[in-house]
């Protein structure tokens, strides 16, 4: 990330090294899945996978709290939004409101934060207006927000190809998302031309748990191969049996070791 030289500027730039190497590469593990599942793996899965040496893990508010030894070399990426539960109509629309104050995610150590946008939803102003508001506040601390965008909704209510995941993306990067977390098209020849379009780093999300470690892995290198900034997987790392290593081996992947 680059931007002028300035006190807010260069605490974007400090935080950002934390989960972003030199190389430009980033390898985040989700652990945030819990605030809207109400289950998961137990939350001491942090130290497993912090062992195995990722650039920075995604987490929920109570496990920043708990496990603050968790994010001694890697960075902490704070979920901010949720307040929608797969106990109700999780997925029907952007019902996912902000959280936490900016202040309070700096207070706990956070390196960057996290909220969900839907652009091309019905509603998709409310998370758009979110993304802007947290946007405003983070210009004034030098906080790093990223976006996880999702065309239309998780109900797929627009289509989940490379023209509208790139379109969703570069929108959230337009009103001031520093990095996105998206999902990337079927069709590995399709990736470049969306990664062009953003202008922003981009992080892979690893949806569904693979079939095999070695199919997550290959996918992660070819991703990134492919131009993404990194990924951001979750089931894919606490759902291994050994989560430690499968870290190791994903963070290989990444930047090439």
């Amino acid at each position: 990330m680059e931007y002028m030289s300035s006190a807010i500027g260069a605490a974007k730039i400090r935080r950002a090294s934390r989960f972003i190497e030199e190389d430009g590469r980033g390898f985040l593990v989700a652990i945030d899945m819990q605030t809207a599942s109400g289950d998961g793996p137990d939350l001491d899965v942090v130290m497993k996978v912090a062992a195995g040496g990722p650039n920075g893990i995604l987490v929920s508010w109570q496990i920043a709290r708990r496990y603050p030894e968790a994010f001694r070399s890697c960075g902490m990426v704070l979920r901010i939004d949720g307040t929608t539960t797969m106990l109700g109509a999780y997925g029907s629309g952007d019902n996912f409101a902000q959280m936490y104050e900016l202040e309070m995610a700096a207070r706990i150590g956070a390196d960057a934060v996290v909220c969900m946008a839907f652009p091309g939803a019905d509603d998709e102003g409310i998370g758009l207006r979110k993304v802007v508001s947290l946007v405003n506040e983070a210009e004034k601390i030098g906080m790093p927000v990223i976006v996880e965008s999702i065309p239309g909704s998780w109900a797929k209510t627009v289509p989940w190809d490379a023209e509208h995941i790139s379109k969703a993306a570069r929108i959230c990067v337009e009103v001031g998302a520093d990095a996105i977390k998206t999902m990337m098209p079927a069709d590995p020849a399709d990736i470049p031309g969306v990664i062009a379009n953003i202008e922003a780093p981009v992080f892979c999300l690893g949806g569904p748990k693979k079939e095999t470690e070695d199919e997550a892995v290959a996918y992660a290198a070819a991703v990134v191969a492919a131009g993404a900034s990194g990924i951001a997987f979750g089931r894919n790392v606490f759902g291994s049996k050994d989560p430690t290593a499968m870290t190791k081996r994903l963070y290989a992947a990444v930047h090439g070791a």
